[in-house]
């Protein structure tokens, strides 16, 4: 059986992560999955789907090399820049697909990383972008004959499933990412706040953990209205019961949880950046390019149900097909066969 090694950075379940998930398990009748990561919650992610799993320490990079020729991959899946600098650095004979989740601004000018990700490019067998507007933005982009775009998917079926498994609280305004800087969840603080002025029986929740967590904690002590629900395995049980999932991030290339929020009959709102706001809008969400231009949405939503249930008459005429499981696993093992037939 032909074997691949995702390697990632991240030790939290967030898009990519899911994603890489999503490609193991739909690909397991011919492929065999590692999962290769720093140790943290996204391992109890990876082994509840029979993924094989390995932690390393992102400090010991030589340990992880002998760890993963450990595994002979014929392909190694690098995801995001991070792990595709680091691939391509340590492997000089297993072809490396380098799927990029991301559209950092720095990749939009010429500069060192910019620079060092086209050599990178060049190198990798392929190079795929999540979306149109993720690989456009790369300055270099005229300049690779590697790449290709392949919109993420999602399990509709599953999704679906995993929804009405309990009944949770549910929530007017939901925010579901992990607790980073890049996903700024700061700002969905300080927006709940101007909008519990207008609105103070609102139920607010915020779903993810990360670095942040204890400075979010900081924030919310005199906010009972909103909730720190912390890591869940299972989101779309909290998402398939709010009327409003927000997104709040500085960057993201295609905006995965927008498509899950619309999936389960929630309005998808998010910032006029990158892919997010090309999904969201084909999605019949709502993109805001500023604070109070999102206040002034928030507030057409909670204060008067035509408005409400006429974004949701609107969401309900998308047809999710384009955005199902089994077109991108198809596209996936495309590549993969490409990569395996070009070595």
């Amino acid at each position: 059986m032909i074997r691949v090694a995702h390697i990632l950075f991240s030790s939290e379940l967030g898009g990519a992560e899911q994603v890489a998930i999503n490609i193991s398990r739909n690909l397991s009748d011919c492929y065999h999955f590692t999962y290769f990561s720093p140790s943290g919650p996204i391992q109890n992610s990876v082994m509840a789907e029979r993924i094989e799993y390995q932690s390393f320490d992102p400090k010991q990079i030589i340990k992880l090399k002998w760890e993963i020729e450990a595994t002979k991959p014929d392909i190694i899946h690098a995801h995001d820049f991070k792990a595709s600098f680091l691939a391509n650095f340590l492997f000089r004979h297993i072809p490396i697909v380098t799927h990029i989740h991301q559209s950092p601004l720095w990749q939009t000018t010429c500069n060192l990383k910019s620079i060092a990700f086209k050599h990178v490019a060049d190198k990798s067998a392929r190079v795929i972008y999540v979306s149109k507007w993720a690989k456009e933005s790369y300055i270099f982009q005229d300049k690779l004959t590697n790449t290709t775009v392949i919109p993420n998917g999602v399990d509709i079926e599953r999704i679906k499933e995993l929804a009405y498994l309990s009944i949770p609280t549910a929530f007017d305004l939901l925010f579901v990412g992990r607790l980073e800087e890049v996903k700024n969840p700061e700002r969905f603080v300080e927006i709940s706040k101007r909008l519990l002025v207008m609105f103070p029986n609102l139920k607010i929740g915020i779903v993810g953990d990360g670095s942040l967590k204890e400075r979010l904690q900081s924030l919310i002590r005199e906010l009972p209205q909103i909730s720190l629900l912390g890591f869940q395995s299972n989101p779309y049980q909290y998402m398939a019961r709010a009327k409003v999932v927000l997104s709040t991030s500085k960057s993201d290339a295609f905006g995965l949880t927008m498509v899950e929020a619309a999936l389960l009959g929630a309005i998808p709102i998010a910032p006029s950046i990158g892919g997010i706001a090309q999904t969201t809008d084909e999605l019949n969400g709502i993109v805001y390019a500023s604070d109070d231009a999102l206040l002034a949405s928030l507030r057409d939503i909670f204060s008067d149900e035509l408005i409400y249930k006429q974004f949701k008459s609107e969401i309900s005429k998308i047809d999710f097909t384009k955005y199902g499981q089994t077109r991108f696993v198809n596209q996936i093992r495309q590549v993969y066969e490409g990569v395996l037939n070009d070595d």
